[in-house]
């Protein structure tokens, strides 16, 4: 089951493509750029619309995908919700469509938005191997969680200020997980922590941040054998339609 992680993993050369450029020369500061696209990620063979959020993007004239053609359905200033900062979550949009190619391989493409001006740097477009499960509201509490599987690949979103989504599994004592968000890492503004509990609510583990990223990793050992919460929040209580996650579980 190791291959959810594996194929997910990504290159240190691919996350220097879109991060500022560091050179002499460096980045102009009206440059356009990406800050997050939603959903963080698509399935080959399949149409999918894409929301684009980015700083200087409104004036956007084109849209490359891999190579693809994409259709370009809408550009606009975008106000920044809950004043927060538009180098988290945009002053512009772009709303695009697209269709990968069913032989195209799991993993990841760039996305580039094109200004009559200049050339916002590639942004990190996750493409699935197989549909992942959606997260399901309500599930805030310990009463209405969403029930998953162990292995999975969970594809959510931080809704509203103060949101939580609880997710409940059975595990087995003894048993090695390991749960892995990918947020921050694809721009998305979510700072995500997860907390793991048992039946009675005891917390066994949590994590916030890694040495890598603010998306937290969670490597346990479960203790016994039953029912287990695993939560899932912003750090800063925050949340929107940009506030999207992936969550990934998988056996050790």
């Amino acid at each position: 089951m190791k291959y959810f992680l594996g194929m997910l993993l990504i290159p240190a050369l691919l996350f220097s493509l879109s991060a500022p450029a560091q050179d002499k020369k460096g980045m102009k500061k009206d440059a356009p750029k990406v800050v997050v696209i939603v959903p963080l990620a698509v399935s080959p063979g399949a149409k999918a619309k894409l929301t684009i959020r980015g700083l200087k993007i409104d004036e956007a004239v084109e849209v490359r995908v891999a190579g693809v053609p994409v259709k370009l359905l809408k550009t606009a200033k975008t106000p920044v919700p809950n004043n927060q900062e538009p180098t988290r979550l945009g002053d512009s949009l772009v709303e695009a469509e697209v269709m990968l190619p069913v032989d195209t391989p799991a993993g990841e493409v760039l996305v580039q938005v094109i200004t009559p001006t200049a050339e916002a740097p590639p942004h990190r477009l996750l493409v699935n191997a197989a549909a992942p499960t959606v997260e399901k509201e309500p599930n805030n509490g310990f009463r209405q969680p969403q029930s998953i599987t162990v292995p999975i690949i969970l594809d959510g979103q931080i809704n509203q200020a103060q949101d939580v989504d609880v997710f409940r599994f059975e595990g087995q004592e003894g048993q090695k997980l390991v749960f892995e968000v990918l947020a921050a890492r694809l721009g998305s503004p979510v700072d995500a922590s997860l907390t793991l509990h048992d039946a009675s609510g005891q917390i066994i583990a949590s994590s916030d941040d890694t040495a890598e990223s603010v998306d937290p990793r969670l490597e346990i050992t479960l203790p016994r054998t039953g029912t287990y919460f695993l939560s899932l929040l912003d750090v800063h209580e925050q949340g929107g339609p940009q506030f999207v996650y992936r969550l990934i579980g998988d056996k050790k």
